[in-house]
């Protein structure tokens, strides 16, 4: 019985995503390619050279949020985190790491550590697009003259896309 309730959400799952990427509605890796696509734009605006994606750290960004979606919440405690920390690690290992955004380290309520994905992908709008690089600016991260390289990536948890990033010399 268990399983056939748990073919039913898979199915009914992927209808919804079928109707609504019919509808128009963003797939994640839109978001992604609209996400980095502006990302470049705002470093032009700032006469920085644009980020190239690197397949391998968009990889290894995809691989690391992926374990928020596998647990199906946006916050997961340290050590939890941490092990996917350790896999991203070897997967970028060789490259020289600059900065990151979207996965932010904290104190959680109860006093306990935790990782929580905190860059909501905003509409694809005007008004969206204005809230993404105020992001972009207040952040700092985007900057760098010498960051070349990018890994990108979205996942979706309880219907809302989040992001994360890291960038590289």
């Amino acid at each position: 019985m268990k399983k056939l309730a748990r073919l039913t959400a898979l199915l009914l799952t992927g209808a919804l995503l079928l109707v609504l990427t019919a509808c128009g509605a963003e797939t994640e890796q839109q978001a992604k390619q609209r996400l980095l696509k502006e990302i470049n734009s705002y470093r032009a605006s700032i006469h920085l050279d644009p980020l190239k994606e690197v397949e391998q750290l968009s990889a290894a960004e995809q691989d690391l949020i992926n374990h928020f979606r596998a647990a199906g919440k946006t916050v997961l405690p340290k050590s939890e985190a941490d092990e996917a920390l350790d896999d991203w690690g070897s997967a970028t290992e060789g490259w020289s790491y600059y900065d990151d955004f979207g996965l932010e380290l904290s104190t959680g309520e109860s006093g306990e550590e935790i990782r929580f994905l905190s860059a909501k992908v905003p509409a694809n709008t005007p008004e969206g697009k204005a809230e993404l690089w105020a992001a972009l600016k207040g952040s700092g991260k985007f900057m760098g003259e010498d960051c070349k390289h990018i890994g990108i990536a979205v996942v979706t948890i309880d219907g809302q896309m989040y992001w994360s990033c890291c960038m590289y010399n």
